[in-house]
């Protein structure tokens, strides 16, 4: 990578001096500079201000949607953040349209800020660390722990997306003074909605950022001149083969960027985000204990229809498949996660003619199905990140409310069980999930199993199937110090007292927080 830091500057280098005598008297870089901003019309490959205003529209959304997916592949946590981006961005563009007045404005062109944004990110994989237990962020592997990088990172990645939206800005702003204004809205909103249906369109098809960086090239080498139609497109090249070489070997769906590590015997870790691992696709014999509790509590091939919310890569599905479950509904709302569980999952669950998969998103499929099933699981359904740029709301907000268990509910059959196991973190939300669970099912008590060791894993189970199991086997959930030597080794089990505990709703469906409030952090980060 430092290898291809070193070619970038040798290209630039030589494109200038084959425009300059020397760049080391600040006069001929004063050329140089200028040289790259002439744009008179007469240079100009399109003259027509309404179509530049088209291009231009076009290329900040486009741009801006770019920098929402492909900056937070590589800073994690701006997977939760993607609001800065959106703010740097409209920062950007305000402050360019401010300076569109004023005719002598020195500032780079946006194609060499696109490259020095690449650079940046891709010579620092930036990690922030969050300190705060008061809003949850999950960290595979690792608990919730600060650093001194926060204090630079977020105000590096901001300045420096709302840098690269300066000179579309500027443009925007001296184009809009040349048309009427009715004209000139109308051609803005119309390249601002195709950029976005160009990147939708993108993300639907799985493309990896080498095309989202090499279509952006396209309309901001239309918008240039043949003085520098040369500059614009080798800076963009080198864009592109730095994007490709970062993104070799990964996997882009509409949500992710997946990287797969091959482990031992068999199978692989998906890492998502560079989030140091999202899921594991290994042997079914190698899962953790909760993946396999509901079938211990009720042996003997018991469940006819399952449905599994978060199928993944198959995981959930290969243990139910191995407890004799007749039928399987597997819903999983990322289709290259399920696909590549399709192709490389090691046990082959999804190609068991029992497994019937959806490409939907869990709430979705829980409104709409007719059907009845015995067995509702709750799959580790922790997104790792946002439904949107515009929200705080993480992919798996509305399927983990308490309107939603009750949508569940309605779905199980009359001897049916849903269950939800995950690394919860924190004990309050555990507690927030059982207490929701409880209220969704008549305000029964649900039987809940926590393990002891890192992560804070738990089992939620509720339903009318917890009424066949025998009295006096569990009691009122209580905690033990565990006496195996195993990874997970049961902490408390039992029957959890309900509370009053604010719960997730659809009106509020932010189970992460702790009760209905605005976290400090989101302050702190402003």
């Amino acid at each position: 990578m430092h290898d291809l830091f070193y070619s970038v500057l040798d290209v630039e280098v030589l494109m200038s001096q084959s425009n300059t005598q020397a760049l080391s008297s600040p006069s001929n870089v004063t050329k140089f500079l200028s040289w790259l901003r002439d744009e008179t019309p007469k240079n100009l490959f399109i003259k027509d201000p309404r179509i530049r205003i088209f291009l231009v529209s076009f290329s900040m959304l486009f741009f801006e949607l770019l920098c929402i997916r492909w900056v937070p592949s590589y800073v994690r946590y701006l997977s939760y953040f993607n609001n800065f981006i959106l703010l740097a961005s409209f920062l950007g563009i305000g402050l360019g349209m401010l300076t569109a007045r004023r005719q002598r404005f020195w500032y780079p062109p946006f194609p060499l800020l696109v490259l020095f944004m690449v650079i940046i990110v891709g010579l620092n994989r930036f990690e922030l660390h969050i300190t705060t237990t008061y809003v949850i962020y999950y960290v595979p592997g690792a608990d919730q722990n600060g650093s001194t990088e926060n204090f630079y990172v977020l105000p590096l990645i901001f300045g420096m997306i709302a840098a690269c939206f300066i000179p579309l800005g500027r443009s925007l702003g001296q184009l809009f003074s040349q048309v009427k204004p009715l004209s000139a809205y109308t051609f803005d909103i119309i390249g601002s909605l195709i950029g976005i249906a160009c990147f939708s369109i993108i993300a639907l098809l799985s493309l990896p950022p080498l095309v989202w960086f090499a279509l952006l090239s396209v309309p901001i080498m239309l918008l240039s001149s043949r003085k520098t139609i040369a500059f614009i497109a080798v800076t963009f090249f080198v864009s592109v083969i730095i994007t490709w070489r970062l993104g070799r070997g990964a996997y882009w769906s509409p949500y992710y960027k997946i990287v797969l590590y091959p482990t031992q015997p068999a199978g692989y870790i998906v890492d998502v985000n560079n989030a140091g691992g999202h899921q594991a696709m290994i042997p079914w014999q190698n899962k953790e204990p909760f993946y396999k509790l509901v079938y211990k509590l009720f042996p003997g091939n018991t469940f006819h229809h399952a449905l599994i919310l978060g199928a993944g890569t198959g995981s959930d599905v290969d243990i139910a498949l191995h407890n004799g479950v007749q039928s399987i509904t597997a819903v999983e709302i990322d289709p290259t996660i399920l696909q590549l569980g399709v192709r490389l999952n090691p046990d082959h669950p999804y190609s068991d003619p029992r497994v019937h998969t959806v490409v939907n998103d869990g709430r979705s499929f829980l409104e709409n199905t007719t059907n009845k099933y015995d067995l509702i699981i709750f799959a580790l359904p922790d997104s790792l990140t946002l439904t949107s740029s515009n929200t705080s709301l993480r992919l798996e907000s509305f399927l983990l409310t308490q309107d939603s268990f009750k949508t569940a509910r309605s779905r199980l059959t009359s001897n049916g069980v849903m269950v939800m196991y995950n690394y919860y973190r924190e004990s309050w939300l555990v507690e927030k999930l059982a207490d929701m669970a409880g209220h969704a099912f008549n305000n029964q008590q649900p039987l809940v199993t926590t393990y002891a060791g890192w992560g804070r894993a738990a089992v939620i189970m509720e339903g009318p199937r917890l009424a066949t199991i025998p009295q006096g086997i569990y009691g009122t959930y209580v905690e033990h110090t565990p006496t195996g030597t195993g990874k997970l080794q049961v902490l408390g089990q039992g029957y959890y007292p309900l509370t009053n505990a604010t719960p997730a709703t659809d009106d509020w469906p932010f189970l992460y927080l702790v009760d209905r409030s605005f976290p400090l952090l989101y302050v702190a980060g402003l």
